[in-house]
């Protein structure tokens, strides 16, 4: 049996929803929705988002509501009453054609397991997330049938996962995640998959993404460049980025160094293996960035130019 990661997100963009809702019905647009009270009465009255004349066409049957071509205007909060008692709650929405959740994509600085992603979505929505180890063979888990009651995103063996904040804006939405059970120094034999499931006021969408850590590790910038001159050499030194594990001799960066001689003209070195070089240039300014060498990492961001005035000698 692979270990399962269960992580959960919400996201409020609205007064309508702060968080999943704890019960909701999933149906075909314009298809017949069955909504039912949990309780033993067999006579109860219905409200919509707490009007007591539902924006839809009904058909009450007991302890059942059908909700008769489903559409926008009659997705909502349902609830059943006994007098002025509240005895149970359901938010049917509508399942989503596809178009949702598009351009997910995810980063981590370092090997240590956590990573950030970002998705698009409806503006006014709430999400949580399943993270997996998927064996390469398996095919990415289908949107669960429509119509169908939900309520917590629970593991295989039935735990419930944690809710942890996130963030979203105008319909672009992201989260950090943390694998637990990554290990820094294995070979990463199996992806990740993320599985999202996200409700808005009146749909419901869910799509996944998978991969490997080690194809979406973009370091953060080299620190701590200082320059100086010394026998007639300007030389260079530089830390590895704070978020970069360690050792270094295992974890181990290929360097970018780029400098500007004082016509303008910008040079490129690359350094690998030491955290220091020299120049012989006259040189203005320099900056650096990173890469793991050894993998299908992306350069991390550059340094800040580090000014240099005409320090340095010319070639000779």
């Amino acid at each position: 049996m692979p270990v399962l990661v269960l992580l959960a997100l919400c996201i409020a963009l609205t007064d309508t929803l702060t968080a999943f809702p704890p019960k909701f019905l999933v149906g075909n647009l314009n298809e017949d929705v069955v909504v039912k009270c949990n309780t033993s009465r067999q006579e109860v009255k219905w409200t919509q988002n707490g009007e007591p004349e539902p924006m839809a066409e009904l058909v009450e049957n007991g302890r059942n509501l059908t909700i008769l071509g489903l559409d926008l205007p009659a997705t909502g909060n349902y609830s059943c009453w006994a007098g002025g008692v509240l005895l149970d709650s359901t938010y049917v929405v509508v399942g989503d054609s596809g178009e949702g959740g598009r351009a997910a994509s995810c980063r981590a600085d370092s090997y240590l397991g956590s990573f950030r992603c970002s998705w698009k979505g409806p503006r006014s929505a709430v999400f949580r997330a399943r993270l997996t180890r998927r064996w390469v063979s398996q095919p990415p888990a289908p949107a669960p049938p429509a119509p169908r009651a939900h309520s917590a995103f629970p593991h295989s063996d039935g735990s419930v996962g944690l809710w942890v904040p996130a963030a979203g804006h105008g319909g672009r939405f992201s989260a950090n995640f943390t694998d637990p059970s990554f290990c820094p120094f294995a070979e990463e034999l199996r992806p990740l998959q993320l599985s999202f499931e996200g409700i808005s006021d009146t749909s419901f969408l869910s799509f996944s993404i998978h991969f490997f850590v080690r194809d979406i590790v973009r370091p953060d910038a080299p620190q701590a460049l200082t320059a100086h001159l010394h026998e007639g050499q300007l030389h260079l030194a530089w830390a590895p980025p704070a978020s970069w594990p360690l050792p270094r001799s295992y974890f181990a960066l290929l360097y970018w160094l780029q400098y500007e001689l004082p016509n303008g003209t910008q040079v490129d070195t690359f350094v690998e293996g030491t955290e220091q070089t020299r120049l012989r240039e006259r040189v203005r300014r320099v900056r650096i960035s990173c890469q793991d060498p050894y993998s299908n990492s992306s350069w991390s961001p550059w340094s800040g130019w580090r000014e240099v005035g005409t320090a340095g000698l010319r070639r000779g």
